[in-house]
């Protein structure tokens, strides 16, 4: 099912349609047939909005609807929405098609990190969304991130003076800050774009379910405006939230790999390069699953440590469980066991992590239940990213670099 297409959503269709052809009339090696057939950009700048590496929904969502509330008002410079993973990768993020999908937005029409060749005009711009550590940080301008600060990276200490930050660690979805922008003033609206944002809030705060404790104000401020703008009723939530769990929790046409890549972080320093990745189901039934093993040997390739991280809500209830596996490809026993203990020691916030009732023994590795199920990914990334640098430290290790990408993006400009 779709939703119903409305004049003031075509606009924003049209926006996204005509990217390609945006950023074609920025790029150096554009033809002389692409030239002949665009308008005069002199003066004109090209905005990148960017959002993280895992490109989940709030990722996504937050970079396509800021780059066109942006576009319709500052129409003397070009804003372009870019999804940073490769195209390739785009199957596997299944919330994200299904809801594109069911607001009109075709796959062709998106732009992704490989899509941006080298000879991209070498004074862009960039918009960072849900992310605010970036190899591409001299360039960037505006950001707004709703994930604890990393002020001490390397990378965000190279941001630019003028650079706007809007850093809300008290938000529960970056889809709220996007949604600030939105209704600060009165043009564009847009049908499409409060449906993208209100899915999303709906989504990330787990439906604002009490126990989850995933939102803040802001959060419910910017909801109750949307429904009012799409005149929704509260009650529309509970089965809008039921279709993007199933959604993203449909992995029925991935390989267990995949399942691994679907929502994937990478800490990488000069000498360890850790993958962690987030599924929408829990560690322990994953593994059971047949090719397991083999799904994660392919998935760790030259890595020490895979940190896997599991998530199921339950259809019935809403409830939420997790879970985190440590595993060493290399058996790499103690580089293991001080994560372990990182993990279990960290108040900030306390995890609460406990063995499995039941024990296993896959491939060696160290699995516990989290019972603080409010605590997630990115409130985890930064105790192994400190596990890391100091394990590195005490074994003649120099670096305190890590870059949140598995790969740069190839802009021309890190």
């Amino acid at each position: 099912m779709t939703f119903p297409r409305f004049p003031r959503q075509m606009c924003f269709l049209r926006f996204l349609a005509q990217a390609r052809g945006t950023l074609g009339r920025h790029l150096a090696d554009a033809s002389p047939v692409a030239w002949a057939a665009a308008p005069d950009v002199t003066g004109r700048k090209l905005h990148l909005v960017m959002g993280n590496e895992s490109c989940d929904l709030d990722s996504a969502v937050s970079a396509v609807t800021l780059a066109f509330v942006y576009a319709q008002r500052h129409r003397e410079h070009d804003y372009v929405p870019i999804l940073n993973i490769p195209r390739r990768d785009y199957p596997l993020k299944t919330e994200v098609g299904h809801l594109f999908v069911k607001c009109g937005i075709a796959e062709p029409v998106l732009l992704f990190r490989d899509d941006i060749p080298r000879e991209v005009v070498q004074d862009v711009n960039v918009i960072l969304v849900d992310h605010h550590v970036s190899p591409l940080a001299p360039n960037v301008t505006e950001i707004l991130d709703h994930r604890p600060l990393e002020d001490s990276s390397p990378s965000f200490k190279q941001l630019p003076t003028r650079c706007q930050l809007d850093i809300d660690a008290s938000v529960g979805s970056c889809a709220s800050l996007v949604a600030q922008r939105y209704f600060a003033e009165d043009q564009p609206r847009s049908t499409g774009v409060a449906q993208l944002l209100h899915a999303t809030i709906v989504l990330d705060t787990i439906n604002f379910a009490p126990a989850a404790k995933r939102y803040g104000p802001k959060d419910e401020a910017m909801v109750q405006k949307l429904e009012s703008e799409l005149n929704y009723g509260v009650a529309q939530r509970s089965s809008l939230f039921d279709e993007l769990v199933a959604a993203r929790a449909d992995i029925s046409k991935l390989t267990l790999t995949e399942v691994l890549r679907k929502d994937m972080k990478v800490l990488q320093t000069d000498r360890q390069v850790v993958p962690l990745a987030g599924m929408p189901i829990l560690v322990r039934d994953f593994v059971e699953k047949s090719g397991a093993e083999k799904a994660v040997r392919e998935f760790g390739v030259e890595s020490n440590l895979l940190v896997i991280l599991g998530m199921y809500v339950s259809p019935a209830d809403g409830q939420v469980l997790r879970d985190l596996a440590l595993i060493s490809l290399s058996g790499q026993s103690q580089f293991v066991e001080r994560v372990r203990q990182a993990l279990l020691e960290s108040n900030e916030p306390k995890l609460e992590l406990r063995p499995h009732e039941v024990e296993t023994r896959f491939m060696g590795g160290c699995f516990l239940r989290q019972h603080n199920v409010q605590a997630t990914r990115k409130h985890i990334l930064p105790i192994v990213k400190r596990a890391l640098l100091e394990w590195e430290a005490d074994h003649g290790c120099d670096c305190d670099e890590v870059y949140f990408f598995k790969e740069k993006p190839q802009l021309g400009l890190s």
